[in-house]
């Protein structure tokens, strides 16, 4: 990240035609300092004067980038900051590699020792350059919107390699339900993995079914020794530990549409999307103190898909580039994932943390995934600190 108190000549004339595109428009904003200048982004602030509405500014995204020349802009106001941020792509952008952002130390460094994060998720650089690291059983799951080819895939495939490349067997686990049959092969042979990828529908049930089982079986255990959650039952059981287990769907539309016998509904009972439903909604309402945690993705942002009863279990969002304001209010909540840039860039949603944050999610090639099972499957050691 740059913090640019003195502007080049560049710079200048983008502020200049900004306050010129609100003066023509009868709009009263000033410009302020600094300009944060990110690797694929950089952010002009203006600070609305009393008669103007943040609401106005925030509408005039393709005015914006008709008169500078851009693909698109993106305008949100800034959390904690009383200024409205215009986030203008640079034309010259560095993309985010996973090699660069896949290390512990790297997330070591985020923490400071103030807590200790159990499923470590680095989602990739902000828009001033930071490093975006959370803790997944915090969330409790991730729901992943976006339009086909946006990067929601490249995103999973990253997330699981830097789990794996990170920490032992013992301590995360994976189900992988990856319908489109392409997506998940890369990590057959890693320890990590309870099952081989689930590739069509009838193999996801059974591997929901096997989890909501495992679920029911670490809530007993838990019940005997009066433990709350996974945490206080693996603080009194060093011996017995429980892994955290991630489920990852790469393509939930495909699971929860499933239409098959929606016309013998009556006769044969409910389609094998309906009972994908319930079950994922019984994992999604209870797994949460057993360890065991959501990742899913879908290209359709429809009401059909995130129902109220998903929105209301998988409160932190991350959306890729959306077709519409309407599926950016389906997914977020507000507008803004129409105005993305390409490759890798979304918005998220954090439940623990008021604003919407716009992040560049790190780019895994085939090679890095396969470097990555194949070090975690011969090393002795682990990067993973005894108490980290």
């Amino acid at each position: 990240m740059t913090v640019v108190t003195t502007q080049t000549d560049e710079q200048r004339a983008i502020s200049i035609v900004i306050a010129h595109k609100l003066a023509s428009l009868n709009l009263n904003a000033t410009f302020v300092e600094p300009v944060s200048v990110g690797p694929i982004v950089s952010v002009y602030r203006f600070l609305p004067h009393s008669t103007t509405k943040v609401s106005h500014i925030e509408s005039l995204s393709q005015d914006f980038a008709l008169a500078l020349g851009v693909e698109d802009v993106l305008v949100k106001r800034m959390p904690g900051e009383v200024a409205v941020g215009i986030f203008v792509p640079n034309r010259e952008r560095k993309y985010v590699q996973w090699r660069d952002v896949c290390h512990i130390p790297t997330i070591d460094s985020l923490l400071g020792g103030k807590r200790l994060w159990q499923v470590p998720l680095i989602l990739g650089v902000d828009h001033l350059g930071k490093i975006v690291a959370e803790d997944l059983t915090l969330f409790p799951h991730l729901l992943i919107a976006g339009s086909t080819g946006g990067g929601k895939s490249t995103l999973l495939n990253s997330l699981i390699a830097t789990l794996i490349y990170n920490l032992p067997p013992d301590e995360v686990q994976f189900v992988l339900v990856d319908l489109k049959q392409v997506e998940f092969n890369h990590f057959v042979g890693a320890k990590h993995l309870l099952f081989e990828p689930a590739h069509n529908v009838y193999q996801a049930l059974e591997r929901m079914q096997w989890c909501i089982e495992e679920m029911e079986g670490r809530l007993k255990k838990f019940a005997k020794i009066g433990a709350r959650n996974i945490l206080e039952f693996n603080g009194t059981h060093q011996d017995g530990r429980l892994a955290y287990i991630v489920i990852v769907f790469d393509e939930l539309a495909s699971l929860l549409l499933d239409s098959r016998k929606e016309d013998e509904e009556e006769k044969r009972g409910p389609s094998l999307g309906r009972i994908a439903q319930a079950k994922l909604s019984q994992l999604a309402e209870k797994a949460r103190a057993t360890g065991i945690h959501i990742i899913a993705a879908t290209q359709r942002s429809s009401v059909k898909v995130v129902e109220g009863n998903i929105k209301a279990n998988f409160p932190a969002r991350l959306t890729f580039r959306l077709p519409s304001q309407a599926d950016s209010m389906t997914i977020l909540g507000t507008s803004g994932a129409e105005h993305l840039l390409s490759r890798g860039d979304m918005l998220f949603v954090n439940p623990n943390r008021a604003g919407i944050q716009r992040i560049h999610a790190p780019l895994a090639s085939i090679e890095d995934i396969r470097a990555a099972v194949e070090y975690s499957t011969r090393r002795q050691g682990w990067l993973r600190e005894k108490n980290y």
